[in-house]
């Protein structure tokens, strides 16, 4: 039986990191936990109603995020006892959070990955402009806290045993998961 994966799709706010967990979850019949809907839920907030708060308050406040990284790791501890592999998405931001996900993969005797999504700055405002209009978008991200993310984003070097891809998404998302699937490579199927 192979050992089931928990794969952490992470990076800052418009970076591709939705898009790519929910290819990658299609592709590979994997359930995505995605911290902006867990974030929501949490609170009982219609998924696409936005949340203007500033940064660091409200839902955005550290304790809440705690709270919102604290229902995923719960969530993907139950799909890794079944032998279920899972997608967590979100920012990872603090080294924190990245260690829990390999303490939780550990514990689950699961393989984990950390694919680390980036674009240029310049597409990051696109994708962020698109959402301001986009009635069905989930995620609250605007550039004041694109800002702030990028002030408190810690350095991965926590990662320097861990599988780690840092994935441009500027590319057309079929070659962006075809480069993650080859990083997941030997033992997932590409189709």
């Amino acid at each position: 039986m192979k050992r089931p994966r928990l794969v952490i799709i992470f990076g800052l706010i418009a970076s591709g990191k939705t898009t790519l967990a929910q290819a990658l979850g299609q592709s590979q019949g994997w359930p995505v936990v995605h911290s902006d809907v867990v974030r929501k839920t949490l609170v009982g907030v219609p998924l696409t109603q936005r949340v203007e708060v500033p940064y660091g308050q409200g839902i955005y406040a550290v304790e809440f995020s705690a709270r919102t990284y604290e229902k995923m790791f719960r969530q993907a501890k139950d799909y890794l006892q079944s032998g279920q592999s899972v997608i967590l998405e979100g920012s990872f931001m603090r080294a924190a959070d990245r260690f829990q996900a390999r303490e939780l993969a550990a514990a689950g005797q699961a393989q984990v990955f950390f694919i680390l999504c980036a674009c240029d700055p310049e597409e990051t405002l696109r994708r962020l402009a698109r959402r301001t209009v986009n009635s069905q978008a989930i995620s609250d991200g605007r550039q004041e806290i694109l800002a702030a993310q990028r002030q408190i984003f810690e350095p991965i070097t926590d990662l320097a045993e861990t599988p780690v891809l840092i994935l441009d998404t500027n590319r057309p998302p079929e070659e962006v998961l075809t480069e993650a699937l080859g990083f997941l490579k030997p033992e997932i199927e590409v189709s």
